[in-house]
């Protein structure tokens, strides 16, 4: 009779810590990569454009900002700081596919500078009337030395979806200053 009684008090307090689990503490694995932080990439330093043919139709874009000057298509004369680092922004895509591109390249004085593309733009997608051209915004902060005083031209130049050309805009003046 005792053996049955320790054999239900073992059953009750087994029950009774199911309530109640104890955390469990997993040893660290040496071999297994920790939870870094998640960046995104940098822009490429040249442009995606490099040796791939010029197609003929103009691309599909336009320019929000270069540095200080806002929607520089349209307010002309544009002019920004010089010698500071400058954000150029705006929108690309592919006109002949009606398709974002592989990606966008910011050609200031003829270098061409790589982007972060695929950025959200609703209003592309609406204005177009293409749902498709909803992550088409590019953005590429210029370095300090691409801005000396003076005149400068930038181009958008699109990489078609296909990555076999590139579709580029007019050349566009503004001044650093």
């Amino acid at each position: 009779m005792r053996r049955g009684v320790a054999v239900m008090v073992a059953a009750l307090l087994a029950l009774g810590a199911c309530d109640k689990p104890r955390p469990r503490v997993v040893p660290v694995d040496p071999m297994a990569a920790g939870p870094g932080q998640v960046e995104a990439p940098p822009p490429p330093t040249e442009g995606l454009s490099a040796g791939l043919p010029r197609r003929v139709e103009m691309a599909g874009f336009t320019l929000d900002r270069i540095g200080a000057a806002a929607d520089p298509l349209n307010r002309r004369p544009a002019a920004t700081p010089a010698g500071v680092a400058t954000l150029v922004d705006g929108f690309g895509f592919d006109p002949a596919a009606k398709a974002p591109g592989r990606g966008v390249d910011v050609v200031v004085d003829g270098r061409a500078y790589g982007t972060r593309y695929g950025a959200a733009r609703p209003d592309v997608a609406d204005y177009f009337k293409t749902p498709g051209l909803a992550a088409v915004g590019f953005s590429a902060t210029l370095p300090a030395a691409a801005m000396a005083a003076g005149p400068h031209t930038v181009a958008i130049r699109v990489v078609a979806a296909d990555g076999k050309g590139f579709f580029e805009s007019p050349q566009i003046p503004f001044q650093a200053q």
